[in-house]
């Protein structure tokens, strides 16, 4: 191992151990066995076709949400407001959906996601053009999105589109439904896209004008300006691309899984794509594994109470837990905007 190489690795891999230790006493102190609760965590992940299908499709959403996360942090700018462009991305895709009905199903399917990834791009572009044209927070700005969000799809369900129980929208028409891959394990088409999706951005922020803009723009942005790139226009487009990405997870939620709009349909995923993204080091090689472990522990915590006595919310604790510990040991590093790298 190089030296190079060993200063890469061993402080992540010493940041890890140390977010065990902590995790472990984490859940000592509620009272259960931390290898028995790491067995049932496992045993929750894996049990069944079902569950290892479940840990799929729910990495597939949070790498699109992380990818909304990424792009704008790559930049500097702090889009926290992935789970409300998701939910409009949602809004958009079952309202096109449900206005179609049973039209052509290729056409339907096509035009349902087209508006979702229209929808959530359009919800993206407030906190861009808000932040470039009257200098407004675009962290603030994108959070208080996301309340706006919940408010229209909660109209949505409740006037435009609901069912017999007021609680979700009407079910869209299977051909509306993203196809489904693996049957068992009920993974969807939607997997495909984020993958595809996971490829264009990486390719995107490393091969191309605007990708180097974009990182340019993180590392320096007075220096991005003086080199030609405008700051304004890549702002808003970052957001616009963020946006999209994020409706695009949303189309694939009601889509590909329950095929309708509901209450708390989204759990919290808009905000734990900030945690994958950040615990990837930004770099999208890195966006579906860390997915994939942060969907394992969302379907694994759904068994600790019934295997160890605690609360599936435990789950959600471990998340945040592990990523304060990464960001107390500097494994993840976040700079100010205009900080040297």
């Amino acid at each position: 191992m190089t030296d190079r190489l060993r200063r890469r690795v061993l402080p992540v891999v010493g940041a890890l151990v140390l977010a065990v230790v902590v995790l472990a006493g984490l859940i000592a102190v509620f009272g259960a066995n931390p290898t028995a609760t790491a067995i049932a965590l496992w045993n929750g992940v894996v049990g069944s076709p079902f569950t290892i299908g479940q840990t799929i499709t729910i990495a597939s959403v949070l790498a699109l949400t992380a990818i909304s996360a990424l792009v704008p942090f790559t930049a500097q700018l702090w889009n926290v407001g992935a789970e409300g462009q998701l939910y409009a991305g949602a809004i958009g895709s079952v309202s096109v959906a449900l206005t179609m009905g049973s039209g052509p199903g290729t056409l339907t399917l096509i035009c349902s996601v087209l508006a979702g990834i229209a929808s959530g791009a359009v919800w993206g572009l407030v906190p861009g053009i808000l932040r470039t044209v009257w200098g407004a927070s675009e962290m603030i700005v994108s959070l208080l999105m996301n309340f706006l969000a919940l408010l229209a799809a909660n109209y949505v369900i409740t006037r435009i589109f609901p069912d017999s129980s007021g609680q979700s929208t009407r079910t869209v028409t299977p051909n509306a439904q993203l196809p489904v891959l693996w049957t068992a394990g009920s993974v969807n088409l939607g997997v495909i896209f984020t993958i595809l999706v996971v490829i264009a951005i990486g390719v995107m922020l490393g091969s191309t004008r605007f990708g180097f803009a974009v990182r340019a723009a993180g590392l320096n942005a007075r220096a991005a300006r003086l080199a030609g790139f405008g700051d304004r226009s890549t702002s808003i487009a970052t957001f616009a691309i963020a946006g999209g990405v994020a409706g695009l997870a949303g189309a694939v939620l009601v889509l590909g899984t329950s095929g309708h709009l509901s209450t708390g349909f989204s759990a919290n995923y808009g905000f734990i794509g900030v945690a994958v993204a950040l615990v990837a080091g930004l770099r999208p090689i890195f966006v579906i594994p860390s997915a994939l472990f942060f969907g394992a522990l969302s379907v694994g915590s759904n068994s600790l109470q019934v295997a160890v006595g605690l609360p599936k919310d435990l789950g959600s604790v471990l998340v945040a837990v592990l990523v304060i510990v990464l960001l107390a040991v500097h494994v993840i590093r976040i700079r100010q905007r205009g900080a040297a790298a």
